[in-house]
């Protein structure tokens, strides 16, 4: 199947060397420059390739806006890491973690919903308000 995304102009690139015991990987990771999504209220997507592990497809990480895109692309990108290297080797590597790889952990759900909650009632209680600028593929507004 054709990759639906374009990796487009590569905006950032990590080499990774993985080795355990005598089995090595390089692992290169490209990051394309993040775009407005085409659908309708998908807001941006940010295009990113793993190669030398996996099947090196274009993947998309999706956000708010261009930053998000990419935040959630460099979570993404470990989460990745961790869960094929665990895969591979599922009794030596339990502890490994996204910062091993210089990337972000992906949050759970609930350790979100939790900090998210804490964040607004913090803003109510000092009266503060945050918005970001919203685009998407047909419409700008600030969230």
């Amino acid at each position: 199947m054709k990759d639906p995304y374009k990796l487009g102009e590569i905006i950032l690139e990590r080499e990774i060397r993985f080795a355990i015991d005598k089995e090595k990987r390089e692992v290169l990771i490209k990051i394309g420059k993040p775009k407005i999504h085409p659908e309708p209220d998908i807001g941006w997507y940010c295009p990113l390739q793993i190669i030398g592990i996996g099947p090196e497809k274009i993947h998309a990480a999706l956000g708010f806006d261009s930053l998000s895109s990419v935040e959630n692309g460099l979570k993404m990108i470990g989460g990745f890491l961790v869960r094929y290297f665990q895969k591979l080797y599922p009794t030596d590597l339990t502890w490994l973690n996204s910062e091993h790889f210089g990337f972000p952990s992906l949050e759970t759900l609930e350790n979100f919903a939790k900090e998210e909650t804490d964040r607004m009632n913090l803003f109510q209680k000092h009266k503060v308000r945050i918005q970001w600028k919203h685009k998407t593929v047909d419409a700008e507004n600030w969230i």
